[in-house]
């Protein structure tokens, strides 16, 4: 199978795809992230306006154009920057202009939003495609379903030449749930790599923020132990987020890794007071270097993880291969799968977002004695699941205006 690429700006989703698919060309627009994909993944790349886009011979063509018009990240910012038509949207209209009535089958990825936020520009898409004898599949997937240690849910648009069906293999779950243990712990003690930046405040906080923790926390658990600055902040909030979802985070070797986003940088390591590394980034999420010039971060977050990009382009290959025969169906998992017949169907849902592996991994209490994780700071006691912190507090919290009046002693959980 051959395959192309279409805005995927550093590549990991190539990376990913030619695990089964020879991927020699890029059609790109923005130059971001070129450097790093021909290193990663030793392909030609042509960056030009789209309309001057060559003509590349290919069976599947796949591609992560700009999804913050769709996300969280823009939300209550006007129509020009978030919603179906936000200006960011045209890179989705080159690849289907590109792709419609070229290749059989093509599929782009975007957050999950895309789906509900950009459902009025899907509805175009679809009727585009359909009137060329398209069928589109609406997947969405949890990359955690394959092992990254990243619970980063996504939505795949696939348009296919309804002459057959596509249909998707689920994914072998891992042998236990994935976290941060299992993607860096081996990096735990390097000197060797690039520090991301954090302003004077947000190093002030760092030796009293708790594994789990982000500043919102802080500041509503014990508020004392923030910098007065962010006290003041704290206490004329006009939210229970003052800080916003871009803050200070610090994360435990127990959990899975927030979603990799590009102020990612400001997520703390588990036992060390600093920001993740440019390379425990990339390693995360499952690139096989660091990006190259002077937006790493950035780079890592605008990206597919290889591991998806390999299971999308697989269920490609067995639609080429016409796998399926006369089988035509959708499916979601909710405890189990739901299926049902998409026989006559434009459009078909395969949602895996909660195909997760459940079984934790049985970490001992010595494993990793000089470690603070996983600790509740309010009594300084280890606990067993790491969902209790965050569904008490929130019983107990009161209103977000209300100051709360719970004092711990967080250096007692600092490390030795």
């Amino acid at each position: 199978m051959k395959a192309v690429g279409i805005h995927v700006f550093a590549g990991g989703f190539s990376h990913g795809v030619q695990q089964v698919a020879d991927v020699t060309d890029h059609l790109e627009v923005h130059g971001f992230g070129i450097e790093t994909a021909k290193a990663m993944c030793n392909v030609n790349v042509h960056n030009s306006p789209a309309d001057e886009w060559p003509d590349v011979p290919a069976d599947f063509a796949f591609g992560n154009p700009r999804c913050t018009g769709f996300s969280t990240v823009t939300a209550g910012y006007d129509e020009n920057i978030h919603g179906p038509f936000a200006a960011c949207t045209r890179d989705i209209w080159e690849f289907m202009n590109y792709c419609t009535g070229r290749y059989p089958i093509f599929a782009w990825e975007s957050v999950q939003q895309a789906y509900s936020t950009g459902k009025p520009l899907i509805d175009m898409l679809v009727e585009k495609v359909a009137a060329q004898g398209y069928r589109v599949a609406h997947l969405f997937v949890n990359a955690a379903s394959l092992g990254n240690a990243q619970y980063r849910k996504r939505y795949f648009f696939v348009a296919y030449d309804g002459s057959k069906p596509f249909n998707i293999s689920p994914m072998t779950l891992p042998e236990y749930a994935p976290t941060l243990y299992d993607a860096i712990w081996h990096m735990r003690d390097r000197t060797d790599m690039t520090l991301t930046k954090l302003s004077q405040d947000e190093q002030d906080c760092l030796a009293r923020l708790p594994n789990g923790w982000d500043l919102n926390m802080l500041a509503q658990y014990d508020c004392d132990n923030l910098p007065e600055r962010m006290q003041d902040t704290w206490l004329m909030r006009n939210s229970g987020m003052p800080f916003s979802m871009h803050c200070v985070k610090r994360l435990s070797w127990q959990r899975p890794c927030p979603t990799i986003f590009s102020s990612a940088g400001r997520f703390i390591h588990p036992d060390h007071h600093r920001g993740l590394t440019h390379e425990e980034l990339a390693t995360i999420m499952g690139l096989p270097i660091v990006p190259l010039g002077n937006d790493p971060v950035p780079q890592i977050a605008k990206g597919v993880c290889p591991c998806v990009g390999e299971w999308v382009a697989q269920q490609a290959y067995h639609y080429l291969n016409d796998a399926w025969g006369g089988e035509d169906w959708e499916a979601k998992y909710r405890d189990g799968w739901i299926t049902s017949s998409s026989v006559g169907k434009t459009e078909k849902v395969f949602n895996l977002t909660a195909y997760l592996q459940t079984r934790q991994r049985d970490f001992e209490d010595e494993t990793f004695p000089r470690y603070r994780f996983n600790v509740d700071p309010r009594t300084g006691e280890l606990i067993d699941s790491w969902h209790s912190i965050g569904k008490s507090h929130r019983r107990n919290s009161g209103t977000t205006r209300l100051r709360s009046t719970i004092s711990v002693d967080v250096n007692d959980l600092a490390d030795e």
